[in-house]
């Protein structure tokens, strides 16, 4: 074998080719954002005749698989009528509209296992809700991004209303998110008010130079 053949392969084996390799394959690997987890509050249920529609929703008309915060499943229209007639509320004297329910859609790009989705969801809502409330979830497939529909009974078991006060649909996001990663899928809760103060920035910065622009003209 010649001498420069010889160097040729030792310089292929050497630990700093192949250690550098690795690192550019990493960084590549590491470069790619991973996929933004969503999770919107979608409407909300004020009886159980209201309710019960939802179900039907929800489940397909029973053709979906519904899970509760125990670990039943329902799949049957009459069971779920059943369930929605026992979250209705005791009748009360207030005149205002009371939300018996919150609808929450969690979701991922397409491409993301759907069981893994619904087991990050359930993990998410169980550490979420379970300690104070009851709630239903039904995974969909039918559209490119696989979600979990997730319906949480307001009235807690102590006697008080879930409230989704500000900045609380961005903690579910996080949530969600590591719950996620936990599945081994990579994803990402980046605050909407970073967007925000970016566009608020932009625009700042867009009066700013017209008027620069009008004193220009005008001076």
């Amino acid at each position: 074998m010649s001498r420069l053949l010889h160097d040729q392969i030792s310089g292929l084996l050497s630990d700093h080719v192949r250690y550098k390799a690795n690192r550019i394959k990493s960084l590549s690997r590491y470069s790619k954002k991973p996929p933004e987890v969503m999770v919107k509050i979608s409407g909300h249920c004020y009886t159980a005749d209201h309710t019960q529609s939802h179900f039907d929703y929800i489940s397909r008309n029973g053709k979906l698989e519904i899970e509760d915060e125990c670990g039943q499943i329902y799949q049957d229209k009459q069971s779920l009528h059943l369930l929605a007639q026992d979250w209705e509320e005791p009748q009360t004297n207030h005149q205002r509209r009371t939300r018996h329910s919150t609808h929450i859609v969690l979701s991922m790009p397409d491409g993301t296992e759907p069981k893994a989705v619904k087991k990050a969801v359930r993990e998410f809502a169980k550490k979420t809700f379970s300690h104070n409330h009851q709630y239903v979830m039904a995974l969909h497939t039918d559209t490119d991004s696989p979600h979990v529909h997730l319906t949480v009974k307001n009235l807690g078991f102590d006697g008080k209303r879930l409230h989704v006060r500000k900045g609380l649909p961005q903690i579910w996001r996080e949530r969600f998110a590591k719950e996620m990663e936990r599945q081994g899928v990579a994803a990402e809760a980046t605050a909407p008010i970073v967007k925000s103060s970016l566009q608020r920035t932009s625009r700042y910065h867009q009066i700013q130079s017209q008027n620069n622009k009008e004193e220009y003209e005008v001076g």
